[in-house]
């Protein structure tokens, strides 16, 4: 059990479905389609969007609203969480980087002491292209 919960064929499924994944995020109706694709037998959908919820609740997986109004989107959180860096998203592929470098913390700490403004790490987002698709 983990956190008081069975790990059941399912959740596994849903942890190694974002373990190959880390760097992406997705609908839990993306969730649901990826694993009937690739699973012999697939959880129900409500399964699905319930498992999800757990993970987030516990963590394993971050869940945040995309500005593009898609609904909620879940990504695999790693080491120790997303709350402590920015986030940069390709318009193009639609990879999701972890921006883990001081130049950014700066930029947290410049918005904080000289505009007052705290930024949500947690759900942070900028938008752009990626190196490898505008060399594309």
């Amino acid at each position: 059990m983990a956190n008081g919960r069975y790990n059941t064929a399912a959740r596994e499924a849903i942890i190694a479905f974002f373990c190959a994944n880390p760097d992406r995020q997705f609908t839990a109706d993306m969730v649901f389609d990826e694993l009937s694709r690739l699973l012999n037998k697939t959880p129900g959908k409500s399964t699905v969007y319930r498992l999800l919820s757990i993970l987030s609740e516990e963590r394993v997986l971050r869940k945040y609203r995309d500005g593009a109004d898609s609904g909620m989107l879940y990504q695999l959180v790693r080491g120790g969480g997303c709350e402590h860096h920015l986030h940069m998203k390709c318009t193009e592929c639609g990879r999701v980087y972890h921006l883990e470098c001081e130049r950014s913390n700066d930029l947290l700490g410049h918005l904080l002491d000289e505009h007052g403004f705290r930024i949500n790490s947690s759900i942070s987002m900028l938008y752009g292209e990626c190196e490898k698709c505008r060399k594309g």
